[in-house]
């Protein structure tokens, strides 16, 4: 009886297993269709990338060489782009809300739990956002973008992002510079200078 238990168990185990590697990922679809493409020696295997329409072959992922992504890309439109360097790493639970288009070049480290947003996610006019929640329930697709401001984000190489921090729409962060945990950008940086605080401020040069 005993052994006929552990026979039923591993042929149940092999029939699982089979049925995981005939399941593709939205991730893998996504690349073999030219929506993300992927440089060499990258582990993307925690990254999470959602989006509601995506045009054939267009890169709205595009990423390079010797990266470790663990966060997540939601791209909220069909010709939104996300375009990030060589040895970038990207901590969990960070979150990327991509419009228009968010660019992180080589040699940043971005913490976890940190947002980048381009837009301002909303109208700032209530009477333009009042059927918002009414919109999302039909799907995202309905949401009416043309009343949300956004603005691209650049990260210059070699900068840090510390965890929980927030970059906002149209800001870039200059080379070198290195955001304090917890901060909130709305600014532009200097380059190699450390920025801090809700808003960010200067707090002293770098090297």
């Amino acid at each position: 009886m005993i052994k006929r238990l552990k026979q039923l168990i591993k042929k149940s185990l092999k029939i699982t297993t089979s049925k995981k590697e005939n399941v593709k990922s939205l991730l893998d679809i996504l690349i073999e269709k030219g929506n993300v493409i992927v440089g060499e020696n990258c582990d993307i295997s925690n990254l999470i990338i959602a989006g509601y329409s995506f045009k054939d072959r267009f890169p709205n992922v595009i990423i390079g060489k010797d990266c470790h992504l663990l966060g997540q890309i939601e791209l909220q439109s069909n010709e939104a782009q996300v375009i990030i360097g060589d040895r970038v790493f990207i901590g969990p639970n960070t979150k990327l809300f991509c419009r228009d288009k968010i660019e992180i070049k080589n040699d940043v480290l971005v913490s976890w739990g940190c947002t980048l947003i381009d837009t301002n996610a909303h109208s700032l006019e209530s009477s333009e956002r009042v059927n918002d929640v009414v919109d999302w329930k039909r799907g995202w697709e309905y949401k009416n973008w043309a009343v949300v401001e956004s603005k691209s984000i650049l990260i210059d190489t070699k900068c840090w992002i510390g965890f929980n921090s927030i970059i906002t729409k149209g800001v870039t962060l200059n080379q070198g510079c290195i955001v304090a945990s917890g901060s909130v950008v709305t600014k532009s940086s200097l380059e190699f200078s450390v920025i801090g605080g809700n808003p960010a401020r200067f707090i002293k040069h770098t090297t």
